[in-house]
């Protein structure tokens, strides 16, 4: 009889993991783990309000009060950044110690980026640079394409614009905010991309800042159901790390935000993520449209 059936679920369940990290040389030798929490798409001027009240939990929540979080940002749709009540969320954002970057520099709004010109790219790019400047006062190294689809002329347009591709390792895939936003199982979901996550790190192809390993996670500000529970994602995120074997340093979270951006910048500038297969994500109608185009697309 197969002795692992007697041991502990919890154990069963991060062993092959432990497994991995041996034969790889790493045991657990890698910097513990601290999530970099980010959110795309708002911000939000629904009258939920769901972009303020996430940033209430997580300034204020049991699991770690103080965080900060890198916000992807549609600094040109009048939905979003593009009025003058999206400009002040902006502002408030940075205001509370909060990074924003690129999603969208365009009026147009959600386009994905392999979609745009040229031309209309590198202009996007640098109105939603300055846009986030105007409000925010701060640098702005870091952009993630709408939809997550990118190749390799939308990868050299934010190099020339000076900006770094930030993909993700794990998703809430709370992305859609019409009809069914409710997610019934997020733990359960959270634990298999922490599964995911747990094999990479065993491996060590995930690197070191300060001293921790940034693990990027990413949410929607626009989905009032993620406002509804952030602070219970942010306990769910935490328990499921420790029972997939991850460790996880003391501060599980980033509180400092220039700790935050060097290690958002980092993960940036290798373009490697657990939440990547991309040869896997783009369907094959994607790609005859695209005739034989290297379309990529990380996990949204």
């Amino acid at each position: 009889m197969n002795k692992l059936f007697f041991l502990p679920p919890v154990t069963r369940r991060w062993l092959p993991v432990l497994a991995a990290s041996l034969l790889c040389g790493q045991a657990w030798a890698a910097a513990p783990i601290r999530f970099l929490l980010t959110f795309d798409d708002g911000p939000s001027l629904w009258r939920s309000t769901p972009t303020q009240r996430i940033q209430a939990q997580l300034a204020d929540n049991p699991t770690m009060p103080g965080i900060k979080a890198v916000f992807f940002v549609q600094t040109a749709h009048r939905d979003h950044g593009g009025s003058a009540a999206g400009q002040k969320l902006m502002h408030d954002s940075c205001e509370a110690g909060h990074l924003l970057a690129v999603h969208s520099g365009s009026p147009r709004g959600h386009i994905p980026h392999v979609k745009l010109a040229p031309e209309e790219l590198a202009q996007s790019l640098q109105d939603g640079r300055l846009a986030i400047q105007a409000q925010c006062k701060q640098a702005v190294t870091l952009v993630r394409p709408p939809d997550w689809e990118y190749n390799d002329a939308t990868l050299a347009a934010y190099q020339a614009a000076g900006m770094g591709m930030l993909l993700s390792d794990l998703s809430a895939n709370d992305g859609k905010i019409y009809g069914w936003i409710i997610s019934l199982r997020r733990r359960s979901h959270l634990h298999r991309e922490l599964e995911n996550a747990a094999k990479a790190y065993a491996q060590g192809a995930l690197p070191e800042v300060d001293g921790v390993t940034p693990l990027v996670m990413t949410f929607h500000d626009t989905n009032p159901y993620t406002a509804d529970h952030m602070s219970e994602y942010l306990q769910i995120l935490v328990e499921e790390a420790r029972a997939v074997g991850l460790p996880l340093a003391e501060e599980p979270f980033y509180k400092r935000t220039d700790e935050l951006e060097r290690a958002a910048q980092r993960r940036a500038s290798e373009v490697r993520f657990v939440c990547d297969d991309v040869s896997r994500s783009v369907t094959f109608a994607e790609r005859w449209l695209q005739r034989g185009a290297d379309l990529r697309r990380g996990c949204i």
